[in-house]
This record gives C-alpha cells, structure tokens and sequence, in this order.
C-alpha cells in the first residue's frame, strides 16, 4: 500500500511540474526561454492527465471514499513541495530594477528585511505541519479487508474468490450470549455476473436449503454476518456455498483458524474462563 502512496505522490509532482511548463512565466523560469505554443499546449494536455492518472490510481487500488481523499492530500503535498522548490532552482529570472526608496528610518529597513524571512519561516512550519498531520492521518487509515495479506484468495466452481473478516476483533456478544462475526466477499468482476447468491455457513450445511447466511451488499465486496456455534474450535470450517445463474451449486471450505485467528483465541479462552467458574472449589 505504501507503493500506492508513493505513486500519487510522484505522478502528481509531475504532472504539476508538466503544468508550470505550459505557463510562460514558469516555464521561462525552469528552461530559461519560453517554449513554443504548440509545447505549452502538450504540456498542459501531459500535466493534466498525470493529475488524472494519479487520482484513477488512488481510487482502482483505494477505492472511490478514501482514493480521492488520499488524492487531495498528496494534490497537496505535491504543490507545496514545488512551492518551496522553484525559488531553489538553479535558474533563477532576472531581478527587475525598481527604483531604489530611501528608507524612512533604520528599524523599518530592519522589519523590510526580517520580514521575508519570516514568511519563510511560517511557510516551511506550514508545509511540515500539512504533511505531519496527514502522514499521522494515513497511518490511521484502515486497510480495506479484502486488500489485507491475511485475506483468503482461493476458486469455488469455475469462480476465482476473495475471503476475509470484516474486523480483526473479537466477536460482538448479541442477545441470548450469541457471537456473531461479519465477513467480507468478492469475486472477479467477470465472475459476478455470473453468480445469483452466495451463502455462509459454520460446519457443513445439512442440506441444500441449509447453507447459513446469505450475503448482502454491494456485488463487489458483499457482507455477511453469521452466529458462532458455542463448540467453535480451530478446525472448525466456513463452508461458502455459491449458486450460479445456471442452478449450479459449487462450495468451498475455509478454516476458521485461518480466515480468523483472533475468533479461535477468543473462543479458547472462553472456554478457559467457563471451565475455571464451573471448576469445585
């Protein structure tokens, strides 16, 4: 994921730096002549859509929500990187003359002096709070479950799948003592189309009209929340059943231990408390 980031960054550095090419005060300043209007044009049209590029970037590997958020903020950075770049550049425009102006008194060319400096002082603590604060708000972003390593990759029937729990915590205690956990699904995006429903189920399913809890939400990341038997053990299994457009029926066993570890602790030291209270004293 860091990739990612570091990619939205660079591209949007370059696609401002192709659009302060296409300006003729910038691009003077940068190549110590003007282009032509046929480059500036090309520029333009290239900064443009690395901008483009960076955003389609964020929002393929980040999703819509949080890849344009990510997109503003390194939109962001990226500008105020050149801001602080451009009057370090080796070539630097010709000063204009002005006419020099008497000072009125030796503490008002004091203050002309510090003044400058002090912009830049408040500039460079601006531009190091921005990217603190949005690096310490990246950090707390969540990585989306299916995107996460420990997500579960794997095929049932002829369709490639994507496995994973909603949360990496323990399970949410409901009405009558009954845990229930939330899981996360999708297919490939030519295998959706071909799927009417799928289901999920802890142990294996007695019959066909038994497959466990149906998933819901969006076709690309549908959702389930499903009770937790209280004999729930490591090698207990998640049968995901999928029915096809055509009728077929296709399963695939996952194991609990794997999909979720945090739930199999859970369990275990449950079962630890239950038979310590139960234990003769």
């Amino acid at each position: 994921m860091t990739l990612v980031h570091l990619g939205i960054l660079l591209i949007s550095l370059l696609g401002f730096f192709a659009l302060a090419l296409a300006t003729e005060r910038h691009s003077e300043h940068l190549l110590r002549r003007v282009p032509a209007p046929h480059w500036r044009q090309l520029a333009r049209a290239v900064g443009s859509g690395l901008l483009a590029l960076a955003l389609a970037l964020g929002i393929v590997s980040l999703h819509v929500g949080v890849g344009i958020t990510l997109w503003l903020g390194w939109l962001s950075i990226a500008a105020l990187a050149l801001v602080f770049t451009f009057p370090k550049w080796p070539w630097q425009p010709p000063l204009r003359e002005k006419p020099a102006r008497k000072p009125k008194a030796q503490s008002a060319e004091a203050v002309t002096i510090a003044e400058p400096r002090a912009r830049r002082w408040i500039a460079a603590g601006l531009l190091a709070t921005t990217v603190g604060v949005f690096s310490v708000g990246l950090a707390r972003v969540d990585t989306q479950p299916l995107q996460r390593s420990d997500a579960s990759r794997g095929t049932v029937g002829p369709w490639q799948f994507t496995f994973a729990e909603a949360h990496r915590d323990a399970p949410e205690v409901m009405e009558m003592d009954v845990p229930m956990k939330e899981f996360r699904l999708r297919f490939c995006e030519a295998c959706d189309n071909d799927i009417r429903q799928a289901s999920l189920k802890v142990n294996q399913p007695r019959s066909a009209r038994a497959t466990g809890m149906a998933f819901m939400g969006q076709r690309w990341e549908r959702r389930v929340e499903i009770p937790l038997p209280a004999t729930l053990r490591a090698g207990s299994e998640l049968w995901l059943t999928i029915v096809g457009k055509d009728g077929a029926v296709h399963q695939a066993v996952l194991r609990m231990d794997r999909v979720s570890p945090v739930t199999v602790a859970w369990f275990e030291e449950r079962k630890k408390h239950e038979g310590t209270s139960h234990a003769p004293h």
